[in-house]
């Protein structure tokens, strides 16, 4: 976390570098780059005087619009992730309900290292120990080799689900408090295609 003069400083200098682009002016963009309807012109003031931060995703933003650099720490690195669907994670659901990422919004993380990573919003509780029902997941698309006991977002007959790999016998497994879930056994581990492995459980409290 950047201190607020830190912070004060890095705006104003991305300001200067913009060609001393207004304040308001920058928490215009920063606001119709982030979607945003209501659109607060005070933000980037509220920044240099020390009485507001900024969110991963508003240093995105104010690094993209001015081409000066956010300072970030190799071991913070922030990856943007689209949310682009939802999965259930209690019982299959289509995979057809998927939205077009360049029409969703994007969601910052750090430190998730090296992959291609998108979010899904859970439904559902036959994964409630470890993701509750409107948590979201990080899932690495490029992470698709099934290991024991891990996490994943599966492809079974066109429709996806979230479940634990369990290798011998091959089936998906629930991780539930709800004794309802039952497994969903396969005839072999290439009946259900891997999507990918799930990085990461977020939930808003």
């Amino acid at each position: 976390m950047m201190s607020a003069n830190a912070l004060s400083r890095w705006v104003t200098q991305a300001l200067a570098h913009a060609g001393n682009m207004g304040q308001s002016e920058l928490s215009r963009r920063v606001h119709r780059k982030l979607r945003r309807v209501d659109e607060d012109r005070s933000i980037i003031n509220k920044v240099i005087k020390g009485k507001r931060e900024l969110s991963g995703l508003e240093m995105l933003a104010v690094e993209e619009i001015t081409g000066f650099p956010a300072p970030t720490r190799s071991s913070e690195r922030i990856t943007l992730v689209p949310l682009i669907s939802w999965v259930s994670a209690g019982s299959l659901a289509d995979a057809s309900t998927q939205v077009p990422v360049e029409d969703v919004p994007l969601l910052a993380f750090a430190d998730l290292g090296r992959g291609n990573f998108f979010a899904l919003r859970v439904e559902g509780d036959s994964m409630n120990r470890v993701s509750p029902d409107q948590s979201v997941i990080i899932v690495n698309r490029h992470d698709r080799e099934l290991h024991p006991d891990r996490f994943y977002v599966f492809a079974v007959r066109g429709e996806t689900t979230y479940k634990r790999w369990h290798a011998s016998p091959p089936y998906l497994a629930p991780c539930s408090t709800n004794p309802m879930h039952e497994p969903i056994f396969l005839n072999r581990s290439k009946d259900a295609e891997v999507i990918g492995r799930v990085r990461r459980s977020v939930l808003d409290l």
